[in-house]
């Protein structure tokens, strides 16, 4: 792959998607191309350079769940022990399933913990307190049932990493993995690494073309699962320590742990996410074999992250604006094209629901601890296929309904990739008892 000819074409699809500024890595055959393009803010002077850093979203819980493992390689820690074994805080459990909840449920997304808690102080950085509070709330369903969708499980995670260390989340991540593969760490809160620039976040809206700065919001306490910032080169290392490849591996991590962040966790169906899920990555299938990664938005920044076992080939790319998403699936197309056969999720749809469908059954008011979405009816076309959703934030969506009560669920406010989603029915009312939208599973509270 010629260097001029990726970075023009980085440039393009930059372009093409309202992008203001990303970054591409490829690493192959021992070799890395590393690619920026734009600007670190729309219509700034400042240039995004390959050492720019861009906020990671979820990305982050893929070097929590590494230094995870190298816990475990260690012998410090077990992932089928249960997670009140090393913190005091789960004393006060007052849900048997969550008392129950194992390191391994935590890091595949199993531990039926609710996703986003947040406590009333969000801007409380204590883990401990964090894991206090969380210990208090209720399950959705017995650890191990099925996979939904938790940062709350990865900032438990975080307490785990303290407890064991004997060092903050932060000090951990630095020393025992960021460091030792030369990243110079660069975190969304509390002082930031001297010399390093962090780019600004964008959205667009729908049928715009104009990036405009958007704040990036991500409470403290959340930091394990969404609290870091880096670039596309700092993902490839990420990837390389997986892989076996980087300089670093012997210091950085155990062969043993490592191995098994790559083992599909059985009850793992991230049906709308992903094709499987290990501990601490997901499964993205392809005709070579799974691809492992993990993906990120946050507030108008996304990042990218996919690395072949059996090749040795790592992909990365991050973007400071929202659609970034739409960007990474012309990305994977055009690495594809080029014989780079990158493993990505996109979830064969069945056929499109036929009008005139009954949508009662459907619409209500869904929970999952304190995430509350609204389905109702919509559309002026009648055809009885219309639904909206609606959450406590803001967020705006329309439903498309598909046959097996799957659908895809596109932003109103925001342009970006759609995501997949499906309702789950109650067979003895008939009517939906769950929805499941991003891999995170609600339940029916209400009807409207």
């Amino acid at each position: 792959m010629e260097a001029h000819q990726a970075a023009e074409r980085l440039r393009e699809l930059a372009h093409d998607h309202t992008v203001p500024g990303a970054q591409l890595t490829v690493h192959r055959a021992g070799e890395s191309l590393s690619l920026a393009a734009g600007a670190v803010r729309a219509g700034g002077p400042e240039a995004v350079t390959t050492a720019t850093g861009f906020a990671y979203g979820s990305v982050t819980k893929a070097f929590t769940a590494t230094v995870v493992a190298r816990l475990e390689s260690d012998g410090d820690l077990e992932l089928d022990d249960p997670v009140g074994e090393y913190l005091a805080e789960f004393d006060a459990a007052t849900d048997e399933a969550i008392s129950s909840v194992t390191l391994r449920n935590l890091l595949s997304h199993t531990a039926g913990l609710i996703a986003d808690h947040e406590p009333d102080r969000a801007e409380d950085a204590s883990l401990a307190r964090y894991a206090a509070s969380m210990a208090t709330t209720g399950s959705l369903h017995e650890p191990g049932g099925f996979f939904s969708y938790s940062n709350s499980g990865y900032n438990i995670l975080g307490r785990v990493i303290e407890a064991v260390t004997d060092m903050t989340w932060r000090q951990a991540l630095g020393n025992l993995l960021l460091r030792p593969l030369a990243i110079q760490p660069l975190f969304l809160h509390g002082p930031q690494a001297p010399g390093r620039t962090l780019a600004d976040c964008h959205t667009v809206r729908p049928g715009e073309r104009v990036a405009r700065p958007a704040d990036l919001y991500v409470p403290p306490s959340w930091a394990p699962a969404a609290g870091l910032a880096g670039s596309a080169d700092d993902l490839i290392a990420l990837a390389r320590l997986h892989l076996g490849t980087h300089p670093a591996t012997a210091a950085a991590a155990g062969a043993r742990g490592l191995a098994g962040t790559g083992v599909r966790v059985p009850a793992a169906d991230a049906f709308g996410m992903a094709d499987g899920w290990g501990p601490g990555l997901a499964h993205y299938a392809s005709p070579e074999g799974d691809w492992l990664g993990h993906d990120g938005t946050v507030d108008g920044s996304t990042s990218h992250l996919r690395f072949h076992p059996a090749s040795g080939t790592a992909v990365a790319l991050t973007t400071n604006s929202t659609t970034g998403t739409l960007m990474w699936a012309d990305v994977v197309d055009w690495l594809r094209e080029r014989g780079i056969p990158v493993g990505d999720y996109r979830p064969v749809l069945p056929p499109q629901a036929p009008p005139g469908a009954d949508l009662r059954a459907l619409t209500g008011e869904f929970r999952n601890g304190d995430t509350y979405f609204a389905v109702r009816a919509h559309g002026d076309a009648g055809d009885g296929r219309g639904l909206r959703l609606s959450d406590g934030t803001g967020l705006v969506a329309d439903l498309t309904l598909y046959d097996g009560l799957v659908f895809t669920a596109r932003r109103a406010d925001a342009e970006e990739a759609p995501y997949a989603g499906r309702f789950v029915l109650d067979p003895a009312t008939g009517e939906a008892a769950l929805m499941q939208l991003g891999g995170r599973s609600a339940r029916r509270v209400a009807a409207l």
